[in-house]
């Protein structure tokens, strides 16, 4: 018996009962739970031990722990208000809050968005009741003055619970997040300015000078699309664009994701192809570290440089069940952290599934792309590109309802100048510091390969049929899996002998 199938046992058990349980929440559960599970185990271990087949025991034995690992932790983060948490206000009546801004503020044209840490509530009667502890997402639409992270506030508005907004589940979006109730129009004061030392505090205001910087030497919408691509803001990209950029399936490039960072990564590790293969994967690896501290190391950005690093794994490793290990343990401990991941962070989903497809469909598919040159990483900047496109597309249909169908193309021709774009931004940025000159030299070379991204993006948008309403069930992305799964496992015969399941049943 080896290791990997006892690991593949619990951490499957693990993740499929905690995706089930996304319909049972609860802070604590009944004991039959509890009994059934272990009872059950236990018999068919038994089982297994009569019948001579121990080695199949150990594995419903890990199963079974994984299943009860998956109450537990969904029992641990399942909220539940209390006349202590601040949700149990949220009756949109107008009160009074003071706490600290705990995260990165959300600084768009129209208003910013602070979450802040709640420790002392006053009600419109004037009763103040401390403690009192949660998050509420504060909109300040006044835009001035501006509060920073670290920053304890007053904030007078409608204490409201957050509801679904058309068709978007923007409740359970900021439950992933631990927000119960939003301020949308808020009276915001400063009641005592950050430490004078903070991390994050230097980390987001030098994030700021250095997209005020960016501002300075590109314009419009360059000048957001540059800062997109290295810090992850998008507040200022027009709305022509960003539909542009869906239609072509090039969203992911301006966002952090893991899948961008993945096929940014390879690709720059393409260009040293003079080292070594370990040697190059060192320094790729510390660049996805470096610039998720640079960003702010958000619980987002944190994730997409895991999928990365994951999606360099996938892609490196000799031994595909390792590769295929990393990814599932990966997995078990940040749902075990926040099993909301799983259940409502749909780019949590797609980073997992493209990975996926890079680990288990481009080995298979690869064959088919021998003819397409290597230059400029083309050939393996389109073989990701469908790998994952493959393993993603019935998610994007559930939660998108469209298709690109010029997604490959438009990869082709954007994807590979994406790392040079990066380079010179960063380039210009830092050159300004010491010559204007020099940085609004660099800035118009980088200027060249974003006005190509954009001009990809927009033209293939205007193409007839470059995005397709595709509309999926979770009964149709259910078959969709099962099918791609019987292709992984089925497509050559002759391999069931080798399969780690046909050993242990023989």
């Amino acid at each position: 018996m080896k290791r990997s199938t006892i690991s593949f046992a619990f951490l499957g058990t693990f993740l499929c009962t905690v995706f089930v349980l996304q319909w049972w929440q609860n802070t604590s559960y009944p004991l039959w739970v509890w009994l059934s599970i272990t009872v059950l185990g236990i018999v068919l271990y038994g089982t297994c031990v009569l019948s001579k087949k121990a080695p199949l025991g150990i594995v419903v034995f890990a199963g079974m722990i994984g299943a009860q690992m998956a109450f537990l932790m969904v029992m641990r983060t399942t909220h539940a208000p209390t006349p202590f948490t601040i949700d149990t206000y949220a009756q949109a009546e107008t009160v009074q809050i003071t706490g600290t801004v705990i995260e990165e503020p959300d600084r768009r044209p129209l208003e910013t968005k602070y979450t802040v840490e709640v420790q002392q509530l006053q009600t419109e009667s004037g009763t103040i009741l401390f403690p009192i502890e949660g998050r509420v997402l504060v909109s300040d639409k006044n835009g001035y003055p501006e509060y920073a992270y670290g920053d304890t506030v007053s904030a007078k508005g409608k204490l409201e619970k957050p509801t679904t907004i058309e068709a978007f589940a923007y409740d359970r979006y900021l439950s992933r997040y631990g927000i119960y109730a939003v301020m949308y129009r808020a009276q915001i004061e400063l009641v005592r300015a950050e430490p004078s030392w903070s991390f994050y505090g230097k980390l987001f205001s030098f994030k700021e000078v250095f997209e005020d910087r960016i501002n300075r030497l590109f314009p419009e919408p360059h000048a957001s699309f540059m800062a997109g691509l290295l810090t992850g803001t998008r507040k200022g990209i027009p709305d022509v664009l960003t539909q542009a950029f869906n239609t072509v399936g090039l969203t992911h490039i301006i966002a952090i994701s893991g899948y961008n960072i993945s096929i940014i990564i390879v690709i720059i590790g393409n260009a040293l192809f003079w080292l070594p293969l370990k040697q190059r994967f060192v320094p790729a690896i510390i660049a996805i570290v470096l610039f998720t501290i640079f960003v702010g190391a958000s619980a987002a950005v944190v994730r997409a440089a895991i999928m990365g690093i994951l999606g360099l794994i996938a892609v490196r490793m000799e031994r595909l069940p390792h590769a295929r290990l990393s990814v599932l343990w990966t997995m078990f401990f940040m749902v075990a952290w926040n099993p909301k991941y799983l259940w409502y962070d749909s780019g949590f989903q797609l980073s997992f599934a493209a990975v996926i497809g890079l680990m288990e469909i481009s080995p298979l598919i690869e064959r088919y792309f021998h003819r397409i040159p290597k230059a400029f990483g083309i050939r393996e900047s389109l073989l990701m590109t469908m790998s994952a496109q493959i393993t993603t597309l019935p998610l994007s249909a559930l939660f998108f309802e469209r298709f690109s169908v010029i997604a490959p193309l438009a990869n082709i021709l954007a994807a590979p100048v994406i790392p040079l774009a990066m380079l010179l931004g960063v380039s210009a940025v830092s050159m300004s510091i010491f010559s204007q000159f020099l940085g609004l030299s660099i800035a118009y070379i980088a200027w060249l390969l974003l006005e190509w991204i954009i001009l990809v993006a927009t033209v293939f948008s205007h193409i007839p049929f470059a995005s397709i309403p595709l509309s999926m069930g979770w009964l149709l992305v259910t078959v969709y899996y099962g099918l791609l799964l019987f292709w992984k496992t089925g497509w050559r015969v002759r391999r069931w002998k080798s399969w780690e399941v046909r050993r242990l049943f023989s």
